[in-house]
């Protein structure tokens, strides 16, 4: 009786390549590792060959790649095409019938054999396009999705890349990151993201750049699958009035009961810049923020360049008590004197917050400080590291000062890993 191909896999697994996605030429197996007997029987097993990474651009490959495919039969593929400027692409479109994941990584220019109209993708699960040269990138670039009924995730990074005139209803992962020259309209507005989030009941993640338009929805969007969301907002009026109140409005707006990982990161103006120091307070909607962090049962938080003060990202921390990975990235060029400092590393030491003694993520693992400046003192930063021993896995600290020795040697005595940066 012949053996299944997933019970081969299962036998040969250790003898596969590290690489979750083998290059044409490179072995789907290392044979050192397998005994003659067996390895023809492995060599022979399609499930083997429906994982491949294809660089395009040389005419040699194309044999190569052909034979792989013929080796995988009818198997369901996963291909990985690098493809450089102005090449002809070498992926056989014969394929596409079982292709079940594509990644494209090409100018869009190069990226002809997805656009035309008479192929289809029938179990198409993921699909990601990424542009090497955003800059080059030209806009209008269709990839007809209604053709792909299964299509479950889809990445567009760095590319002039207009998802909007297409269903992506059935998603369950969606990643839109346009190039920064991208056109005004390939940005989604909050209105769209909202919209987007409440017609799509079976998403998990989503990763956006979000221009920050005041929208007009005035219902709850509800995201009941949602567990990591990712936005990058932009400031879409260039610094006028009211960027609080717009970003604001999107918090009260969304509700993700099981959301997990929240990361935040603002494109926006250069606040140490154009905002006076006795206005920082004012630029970010904390109220509706603090709401919406308290209705999520979040794991992960990553704030990243947002108008912070430390103050305000401890009572971020008291809303989730259950949290386990916290990053915070200060914004350039004075907001190592706002977002992390004695009175952060403080409250995490002692693990509550006076006068009432709120506790303050007390299930922490991982905590990462990027460009926390010289306002973290290492009186401070020992005692949070000793507070913490034992539950603290994991801490990087991006800091400008020397560490002393008595630093030094308690970094080299903890039981964590600790990557401090300087």
């Amino acid at each position: 009786m012949p053996v299944p191909d997933e019970l081969w896999a299962i036998i040969f697994h250790q003898a596969l390549p590290h690489e979750p996605t083998p290059g044409l030429v490179e072995a789907p197996l290392n044979v050192s590792q397998v005994c003659r007997r067996f390895r023809s029987i492995a060599l022979d097993s399609s499930l083997l060959w429906s994982t491949v990474a294809v660089h395009a651009g040389h005419a040699a490959l194309q044999a190569l790649l052909q034979l792989w495919l013929r080796r995988a039969g009818t198997r369901p593929l996963s291909i990985s095409l690098s493809q450089p400027e102005s090449s002809p692409s070498t992926y056989h479109g014969s394929s596409r019938g079982h292709l079940r994941s594509l990644e494209v990584f090409a100018p869009e220019n190069c990226l002809f054999p997805l656009e035309a109209p008479e192929l289809s993708f029938p179990v198409l699960e993921h699909l990601k396009i990424q542009s090497p040269r955003p800059r080059l990138a030209v806009p209008g670039v269709g990839v007809p999705l209604h053709r792909a009924p299964q299509l479950q995730s889809l990445a567009v990074v760095d590319a002039f890349f207009d998802a909007s005139v297409f269903s992506l209803n059935q998603l369950t992962e969606l990643t839109l990151l346009p190039a920064t020259r991208a056109p005004p309209h390939v940005f989604w507005t909050i209105d769209e993201t909202l919209d987007f989030v409440a017609g799509t009941p079976r998403l998990e993640a989503l990763r956006l750049v979000v221009d920050d338009f005041m929208p007009r929805r005035r219902t709850l969007a509800s995201a009941p699958s949602l567990l990591l969301l990712s936005i990058e907002f932009r400031d879409a009026l260039y610094g006028a009035s009211g960027r609080p109140a717009r970003i604001g409005a999107f918090f009260s707006l969304l509700y993700t009961p099981k959301l997990q990982h929240l990361a935040l990161r603002d494109r926006g103006v250069a606040h140490a810049v154009l905002w006076p120091h006795t206005q920082y307070l004012d630029i970010w909607p904390q109220a509706q923020f603090l709401s919406f962090l308290s209705a999520t049962p979040l794991r992960v938080l990553h704030l990243q360049k947002l108008p912070l003060f430390e103050t305000q990202v401890i009572e971020c921390l008291q809303q989730v008590p259950e949290l386990r990975d916290l990053l915070i990235e200060a914004p350039a060029p004075r907001g190592s004197q706002r977002n992390v400092g004695d009175t952060l590393l403080n409250a995490l030491a002692s693990q509550s917050v006076p006068p009432h003694g709120i506790p303050i993520a007390s299930a922490l693992r991982s905590v990462e400080f990027r460009h926390c400046g010289k306002r973290c003192t290492e009186q401070a930063l020992i005692s949070m590291i000793d507070s913490r021993l034992g539950a603290l896995k994991y801490l990087r600290l991006h800091r400008s000062a020397i560490p002393s020795k008595e630093l030094a040697t308690r970094l080299a005595k903890s039981n964590m890993v600790v990557d401090v940066r300087y």
